[in-house]
């Protein structure tokens, strides 16, 4: 009986396997964030890890809009590489390749991550987009002496946004938009250990990382106010991407959880459509300090919106990347 009953369930875990592939295939293909050829035609966006994943996802439907993409980078080969196989193929599925005359395409740039750079070289920015991140990584720390989760995710975007903050002013009306995640709700914000130095949790530190980018996003929308500047957060889903390689899956499980992640998680386009929906929207132009998931805005849990503790974060964050002494 109890064999019986083994099989049953995989059939019936199969099943709903298969039936969701079913809707994958002959369900509509929806893009909620897309719009006309040419609706970000003159804008310039700069989004972080663009090489990959949801970064890259976001880079060519934003290229699609005719935005001029900066692929913001830090490994400049990786980056010129996927920057070669994107143009290829947008010319691939029947458009004109980036930088082309014809047409509506955007123009794609890689950029290394130099701000001083960037600033002198670039008269405007019109989107921002926080995107690049590190998950569940061994404890490690960045070249700064952060750990690396915490760093990458909250205090790399920090910084950038902050020195950038002149630049998207002059350029207003602008965005930023900052990819977060629903395991915000697994964190707490330790003042006494911001940087796990008693203590490391790889999947709690992941959840506090995003709960920074939520309390970064509240306080940095309170901060902009009357500037023509918006900044807002967003959570992408699950999404098959390489952000999950610090993982380790058992080789005999490999098989299954491919079969469940290809039926059950989004693709990076898909992942990819509440970021360009928050770049590119006309609907949420002026609308600042929101969280949203699928297109849509979304409630937080009260400590994502604690404004005290969103305010000693932001002091604590300049402090440690040097913004104040």
């Amino acid at each position: 009986m109890a064999l019986v009953a083994t099989v049953a369930a995989l059939l019936a875990a199969l099943g709903g396997v298969l039936w969701l592939a079913a809707r994958r295939f002959v369900g509509p293909s929806v893009r909620h964030g897309g719009g006309d050829s040419g609706l970000m035609h003159g804008k310039t966006v700069l989004i972080t890890g663009a090489n990959s994943g949801l970064g890259r996802a976001t880079a060519a439907e934003l290229l699609r809009l005719g935005a001029r993409v900066i692929m913001g980078c830090r490994d400049r080969a990786r980056a010129e590489e996927a920057a070669g196989q994107l143009r290829r193929e947008l010319r691939q599925a029947g458009g004109p390749g980036p930088g082309s005359d014809a047409g509506e395409a955007g123009e794609l740039v890689v950029r290394e991550l130099d701000l001083a750079s960037l600033r002198s070289e670039e008269p405007r920015l019109d989107v921002l987009i926080n995107n690049a991140g590190i998950f569940h990584c061994p404890y490690m720390k960045t070249e700064d002496g952060f750990e690396m989760q915490f760093g990458v995710n909250h205090l790399g975007h920090f910084l950038l946004t902050n020195l950038l903050l002149g630049l998207l002013k002059s350029s207003a009306p602008s965005r930023i938009v900052v990819v977060s995640s629903k395991l915000y709700k697994y964190g707490d914000i330790n003042f006494e250990d911001l940087n796990s130095e008693q203590s490391y949790n790889k999947s709690f530190c992941y959840s506090r990382s995003k709960l920074a980018n939520i309390l970064f996003t509240r306080e940095l929308a309170r901060r902009l106010e009357g500037t023509n500047v918006t900044v807002n957060v967003l959570h992408p889903g699950i999404v098959r991407t390489n952000l999950g390689r610090h993982i380790h899956i058992p080789l005999l499980v490999k098989p299954l959880f491919n079969l469940v992640s290809w039926a059950f998680f989004k693709t990076p386009v898909e992942g990819a459509q509440t970021s360009v929906y928050l770049a590119s929207s006309p609907e949420v132009e002026g609308v600042s300090g929101k969280y949203f998931g699928d297109c849509k805005e979304e409630a937080l849990l009260p400590k994502a919106m604690d404004e005290s503790v969103a305010r000693k974060l932001w002091d604590i964050s300049e402090v440690m990347v040097g913004i104040l002494k």
